[in-house]
């Protein structure tokens, strides 16, 4: 069955031709034939901003659903733990197979190649749908284990197993809804996702305070309220997001392809994605044995953490959105072997992201630090022991930004092995051994802590800045190029005369 495909408005056409046409394997040549170069139109500025506002919106409505639940009790916000917990945790499970689907799509947009971009958007609807359904399951069937396992007390176990098999039911549709924004994302379409969970968080808002409270007549359901907003927030974005992702994309769907496996396209989905997949667990373990450590320092140091990390979410939020920017730019450039073009990206997007990042990292510690820290607790001492950590976290952030934006590049060109291997090097061998030694042993508490944070991801930004500068990626590019845009076509012998 044929398919009908245009490219979208967001990109333009060109053509171009590699330089090395043929290889020196006589008869059975491969032979780079004619590709038409997919250039982006959209700029990093235009490309990030819509990123940093939706991811924002993803991680506030669990803000949200626990802000107006605390309007309730305390209790009621100790029974929205566990499936707080869960939603994040699904977020960061999805996004390993969300994050290939993004960069091999903008591969192959790049290169011009519409019969890849079709089938990943098919296989990686399809992994998303299998993958969801496995986590409903496990989260529905599993909650009361979950609870158990989470050590929810007696008094509160039997509402947050309920609330968690409602909410399980959000993992299918957030699954749907993070492949289709990544393909527009893919596409160049940033907006679009951007502006369906504005108004999925405005649907959430509303139903809380309808279903929450009781309000208009409506049941005062409490917390499984939240639960149902959330759940028909979420499947309403698909809708949404599915119409949006078929009318910018121009690609007809063929719900029978999303479960046709292609070894090629799950093999290239899945060498990009489990290596981000395996870096962003490496730093989520490392930092949960630190925040054990921080533990050992008493109550306060714990608040100050917790907090404090909540302070650095608005410029982790910038760096990363930036760093997906670049990733969608570079995946193009890289899909069409315009390595130069990649590399003067690269570049552009760490000078831009290290100056405001810089400016972000100064200003909002020492002029909103006391306003944001005064939200949650009036404590003089956890003032004064986050106070420190505010000159740690303006070298850090600079760090942090160099770290992001590098690592998404390297994962758009092939690069993905690297990255991996120095993050699990750099998390255990700098952050947790100067942070354990200078908070431990030179009794430095949580100020050592994060100080083993900041030569981690400076030291780690160091590393990935040599890698990029001296090509050390070039020949994982190429290869990538190679095995999966380089057509083979088998010369006839010449004729004898």
């Amino acid at each position: 069955m044929a398919f009908d495909y245009n490219l979208p408005k967001c990109t333009k056409k060109a053509t171009f031709m590699n330089e090395n046409n043929t290889n020196k394997n006589g008869s059975q040549a491969e032979v780079m034939t004619h590709s038409r170069y997919t250039a982006p139109t959209h700029g990093l500025f235009s490309l990030s901003w819509p990123i940093f506002i939706d991811l924002a919106m993803h991680f506030l409505t669990v803000t949200i659903n626990i802000y107006m639940v605390s309007m309730i009790s305390l209790q009621a916000v100790a029974e929205l733990n566990v499936g707080s917990q869960a939603f994040q945790l699904a977020f960061t499970l999805f996004n390993f197979v969300n994050i290939g689907v993004c960069v091999c799509c903008a591969q192959a947009l790049g290169n011009g190649n519409k019969s890849i971009v079709r089938r990943v958007i098919h296989m990686g609807l399809g992994l998303n749908i299998v993958w969801g359904i496995c986590i409903v399951l496990v989260c529905f069937f599993g909650a009361g284990l979950i609870c158990k396992i989470m050590n929810i007390p007696q008094e509160i176990f039997h509402t947050s197993k309920e609330y968690l098999m409602i909410i399980s039911f959000t993992f299918f549709a957030e699954a749907i809804n993070l492949c289709t924004s990544a393909i527009l994302r893919a596409h160049g379409c940033t907006r679009d996702p951007m502006y369906v969970n504005i108004a999925g968080n405005i649907i959430i808002i509303i139903g809380n305070y309808i279903l929450l409270f009781g309000h208009f007549g409506a049941p005062q359901l409490g917390i499984y309220g939240v639960a149902v907003s959330t759940v028909v927030s979420r499947f309403l974005a698909v809708g949404f997001l599915y119409y949006l992702m078929v009318k910018r994309t121009k690609v007809r769907i063929v719900p029978r392809f999303f479960f046709v496996v292609k070894k090629k396209i799950l093999r290239q989905i899945f060498s990009v994605g489990l290596p981000g997949a395996g870096e962003n667990l490496t730093w989520q373990l490392q930092f949960l044995f630190m925040t054990s450590i921080v533990g050992t320092f008493g109550t306060v140091a714990l608040a100050t953490q917790g907090i404090y990390f909540q302070m650095c979410g608005l410029i982790m939020l910038f760096s990363i959105s930036v760093g997906m920017g670049t990733e969608i730019l570079v995946s193009h450039y890289a899909g069409a072997m315009k390595f130069s073009l990649a590399n003067k990206q690269l570049l552009h997007s760490v000078k831009i992201g290290m100056l405001i990042t810089a400016i972000l990292s100064i200003n909002i510690p020492f002029w909103l630090g006391n306003t944001v820290f005064s939200i949650f607790t009036d404590d003089p001492r956890v003032f004064e022991m986050a106070r420190p950590i505010f000159y740690v976290s303006v070298v850090m952030e600079v760090g942090r930004i160099l770290n992001i934006i590098i690592i998404n590049s390297l994962r758009a060109v092939g690069d993905t092995k690297f990255p991996v291997m120095m993050a699990v090097i750099s998390m255990w061998g700098i952050s947790v051994t100067i942070g354990t030694f200078l908070g431990v042993y030179m009794h430095m508490g949580l100020l050592g802590v994060w100080i083993g944070f900041c030569c981690d991801e400076c030291a780690r930004g160091v590393i990935m800045l040599i890698r990029w500068k001296t090509k050390g990626w070039i020949k994982a590019a190429k290869r990538n190029y190679r095995i999966n845009y380089m057509k083979k076509k088998v010369q006839k012998p010449a004729l004898k005369a």
